[in-house]
This record gives C-alpha cells, structure tokens and sequence, in this order.
C-alpha cells in the first residue's frame, strides 16, 4: 500500500465541503495530511510501535486526524472535535497495557483524552 495522498482525503468529504475548507488550495490539504502523520506517528513512537501507513488503523488514524486538522484550519471545532474523538478511540486500543489493572503509561494516556474533564469552559 502506499502512501496517503490527498485523493483519499477529499473521498472522505463531501465536495463543496473540501472546497469550502481548501477554497481551492490543494496546499492546505497536503500540509494537514503532513501534520496528521507526523501526529500519527507521534502516537505510535510512544507506545513503540512502528509507525507503518500500510497498517490499516494507523492508515484509518491519519486519515481522520487530517480531517481534525482540515476542519481546524476551517474553524470548524465541533466537527474537528468529532474526528479528534474517533482518532484517539482508533489509536487508544493500540497503547501498551503496563499492569495487571489494564492501565496505559501516562505519556500514552495523553493521546488518547479528548480534553480536559476539570475545563469549564470560558467565562
């Protein structure tokens, strides 16, 4: 298998929602598919993994985190919310077990929170 290219990413959303983010700049999709990986990978060197794009859940995590970051970049935070949610229930299963009690290491642990459960948002 080869590497993600921005092809596989657009077939993820809807046309006029690609265009709407990208507004026609294939740039902005390259460069989230770029800092997906490197997150992606990130995750994987932590729980000593080998980080591989043929692997079909580590292929699956870039391709959402790209959609976190693409709709990021569009100020899109609810559903860059829901795909930050999905990548981490994707990569979460793939962390080292280091006890009996099933618990993952902390540096691991922080991949896989969606957020901060002590915020209270703005005020």
């Amino acid at each position: 298998m080869e590497l993600i290219d921005i092809e596989e990413i657009q077939e993820l959303m809807r046309d006029d929602d690609y265009l709407a983010v990208c507004q026609g700049d294939d740039s902005v999709a390259e460069e989230a598919l770029e800092n997906a990986r490197i997150y992606v990978q990130a995750v994987a060197d932590s729980y000593g993994l080998e980080y591989d794009e043929s692997d079909a859940v580590l292929r699956l995590a870039v391709k959402k985190r790209t959609l976190v970051e693409l709709y990021i970049y569009a100020a899109e935070w609810t559903t860059a919310e829901q795909y930050k949610t999905e990548t981490a229930q994707l990569l979460a299963p793939l962390a080292p077990v280091t006890s009996s009690t099933g618990e993952i290491p902390k540096q691991a642990a922080a991949y896989t929170q969606t957020g901060r459960g002590d915020w209270q948002g703005y005020r």
